[in-house]
């Protein structure tokens, strides 16, 4: 258990305080932008993948903790500059909810990356020796060439990029900042007339559950990627902010 609890306080993220820097010719901010959200999702996506293969103990546990140490040591540097390039580029689209600063699309990148870590493994549908298998496989695939998140084409061409908004100091804590270690919750009992009725708002719409602690709830709309609003409600009495 040693192993395991070092595992956890090794979470990959890093809390920050974003700062600006000089954009390079040629790299538009729409792509930058883009190449910041791929880091940040891949950062969840792997200390997920660790953390779950962890659990199952003995050899497994031990490697899942080497391989996410490999890949702090490797990544720490890009991972905490996409997260203070992600935070301002989204500081426009936040809210205040329970002293913490959070946005909506951070929180939905978060969901995401772990239900895809999640569907990956699918642990839970697995017989203990496939449990084990699935883990070995896919630690497997995360070291090497693969370690390097630099070495992903979608964040490759931008790396020198991102690296200009790292902060002078930053420490190890949950990313990205904006999400604030939400990660989404069960859907509580005012989500489905919310999602009804901004279904009908557009073609793409989608309802994320921020937080469901009865007679409190928290929801974010969004039309295709684009957080539209929040709605903060009390026994089920919702106020909206626009975003």
């Amino acid at each position: 258990m040693t192993h395991y609890k070092k595992l956890v306080s090794l979470t990959c993220g890093f809390f920050l305080i974003s700062g600006c820097a000089t954009q390079a010719p040629g790299i538009d901010e729409k792509s930058l932008e883009l190449a910041a959200t791929k880091t940040l999702s891949e950062a969840v996506y792997f200390s997920n993948l660790f953390t779950t293969c962890a659990t199952l103990g003995g050899e497994i546990e031990v490697d899942a903790i080497d391989t996410q140490q490999n890949w702090l040591n490797e990544n720490a540097k890009l991972v905490a500059a996409a997260d203070a390039l992600y935070s301002r580029q989204h500081n426009k689209d936040t809210f205040k909810y329970n002293s913490k600063t959070l946005a909506p699309a951070a929180i939905r990148l978060v969901l995401d990356a772990r239900t895809r870590a999640a569907d990956e493994l699918s642990l839970p549908q697995r017989s203990p020796v496939n449990k084990q298998k699935i883990c070995q496989f896919r630690l497997a695939q995360s070291s090497g060439k693969a370690l390097p998140l630099a070495n992903n084409p979608k964040i490759a061409p931008y790396k020198t990029e991102l690296l200009k908004h790292l902060p002078g100091s930053y420490t190890i804590a949950d990313v990205p900042t904006l999400a604030a270690g939400f990660q989404g919750s069960s859907q509580g009992a005012t989500f489905y007339s919310i999602d009804k009725a901004h279904a009908q708002t557009c073609p793409a719409a989608y309802t994320l559950s921020i937080a469901n602690q009865w007679p409190h709830e928290a929801y974010a709309t969004f039309c295709g990627e684009t957080a539209t609003a929040v709605l903060i409600c009390e026994w089920g009495k919702c106020e909206e902010k626009k975003l």
